[in-house]
């Protein structure tokens, strides 16, 4: 019976995933099994009483891993419903829907375990934000590994005074940029993009993932944000080639040396660009709000980092921007009956509709959760919650509240249409003071995306896909629907 759980545990999606991803290990695991099942034949021959101590410590393992796994297992310390058992923790990584069931079996509150670490997990917007705003002292940022390489932190781990100083700082900084005066740049680099991949989806029976070529281009785009250079630019080599190699998770022998090899490289790049920095980037309103930033290693790595992850962030979106025109015509019919837009995005939530498009698959999609680590003891309404717990505030599944988003599960980009979703309705980008800093860098390359490819291209499915997530809590689900991309009738409207 405990080898058949273990089986049963084993054939899950995310473990197979693992073994086939790490084959050195799976073949160490397939030999240290033979081993010991040899070893228990041999053992049992040689001390046939070792069998049934043998099979009351499995029993006895079972059993307490059946109790730890109860639903109500904590109730009596105030604890939560919801299951801490193993399988559970496998579900809420293969299963689309774990989440949002488990809050419809136990309520908003629930717990669950990720891999033995017991979370506590919560949807519902209001609550979220008052859990956050309100505990913050019991509260940490869920930490990745590459938040040691900055003396002070990652912006999105920063607390207390350091937080308020720098968050300060950049905000001032990305709030300057200025989106005009490279749209036009930005916008051809999309159409010259979209057209390589167009011709590659024809020429192949499989059909594209549409994105797959366009990271470059958003990397260009945030380049010139940022720093005030594009693809054209010597020095954005070096940036690209290191935002390529910097792996965010630790990735074996070595990895501590690389990773601060190309932190330096990227900050003697940063401070070589300063010299010049350009009026209406991010690095130029660093310089401009203090001349002494590039010298500050924690400030110039953390914009070096916002280069790293929005560049992954961006090109996940246009992925499920592609994969929700993809199906719904009507709406790519709906956004060539108006010329394009120009300039700046305007306000947090812009009418346009393309912009509507990129709000309703934000919704949907992408902005699934917010980790943070519990450090002090906390309550949760009725519930306690111990220190050294996680907390997972679940914002997909809070985005799919039916009494704000009737018919939460349809997508419709009208629901944007003259109606702004306060932050206890709708909050794609971050609910507490650790929100994200680039929202009108996500929605301008969002909307220039959604414009050129409806306004150039007819989209059509070749094969679709289930969809696709890494083997962690914190990986994101992906679409992985082949399309093919057909250049658009004439006629339509083009400005």
């Amino acid at each position: 019976m405990a080898l058949g759980q273990v089986v049963r545990i084993a054939v899950k999606q995310p473990i197979r995933r693992e073994l086939a991803a790490a084959p050195t290990v799976a073949l160490g695991l397939g030999v240290g099994a033979v081993v010991l099942a040899v070893l228990g034949i041999w053992s049992a021959i040689r001390w046939p009483w070792l069998v049934q101590v043998a099979a009351a410590g499995a029993a006895v393992l079972m059993v307490a891993a059946w109790w730890r796994a109860r639903p109500g297992y904590g109730r009596r310390r105030g604890w939560p419903p919801g299951s801490l058992g193993i399988r559970a923790s496998i579900d809420g990584i293969s299963d689309r829907n774990f989440y949002r069931d488990q809050a419809r079996l136990h309520g908003p509150v629930f717990k669950m375990s990720q891999f033995g670490r017991p979370v506590v997990c919560v949807v519902g917007l209001a609550a979220v934000r008052e859990i956050l705003n309100g505990q913050a002292e019991s509260l940490a940022g869920a930490q990745l590994p590459y938040n040691r390489f900055l003396p002070k932190g990652s912006l999105r781990y920063l607390t207390g005074k350091d937080h308020r100083q720098e968050a300060a700082v950049f905000r001032s900084a990305l709030f300057g940029i200025e989106t005009a005066t490279v749209e036009e740049v930005v916008r051809a680099g999309c159409r010259r993009l979209l057209s390589e991949v167009s011709a590659q989806s024809r020429q192949s029976a499989e059909g594209v993932l549409p994105v797959e070529d366009l990271e470059q281009w958003v990397a260009d785009g945030l380049a010139r944000f940022l720093f005030g250079i594009g693809a054209d630019d010597p020095r954005f080599a070096v940036l690209d080639q290191a935002r390529r190699d910097l792996v965010l998770d630790s990735a074996g022998p070595g990895w501590i040396a690389r990773s601060e090899a190309i932190f330096q490289t990227t900050t003697r790049a940063l401070r070589d660009l300063e010299r010049a920095a350009v009026p209406g980037t991010a690095l130029g309103g660093l310089v401009a709000s203090d001349p002494t930033s590039t010298d500050d290693p924690n400030r110039i790595r953390n914009l070096f980092l916002l280069f790293r992850i929005g560049v992954t962030d961006v090109f996940d979106l246009l992925g499920w921007l592609a994969e929700m025109l993809s199906g719904h015509p009507e709406v790519v019919a709906g956004i060539r009956k108006v010329p394009r837009t120009h300039g700046p995005p305007t306000g947090a939530q812009p009418s346009d509709p393309a912009s509507r498009v990129v709000l309703e698959t934000l919704r949907l999609e992408q902005s699934e959760y917010l980790y943070r680590h519990v450090v002090r003891p906390m309550t949760i309404g009725e519930y306690s919650v111990p220190a050294g717990w996680l907390l997972r505030n679940c914002i997909q599944e809070s985005h799919r509240d039916p009494t704000v988003f009737p018919d939460p599960d349809r997508f419709d980009p009208d629901r944007f249409v003259g109606r702004v979703y306060g932050k206890n309705e709708y909050s794609p980008f971050g609910v507490d003071t650790h929100g994200c800093l680039g929202v009108a860098m996500v929605l301008f390359l969002g909307r220039i995306f959604v414009e050129e490819l409806c306004h150039g291209y007819d989209l059509e499915v070749v094969r679709e896909a289930p969809l696709d997530r890494g083997s962690r809590h914190r990986h994101h689900w992906r679409p992985k629907t082949r399309l093919r991309l057909i250049p658009a009738a004439p006629g339509q409207p083009r400005e």
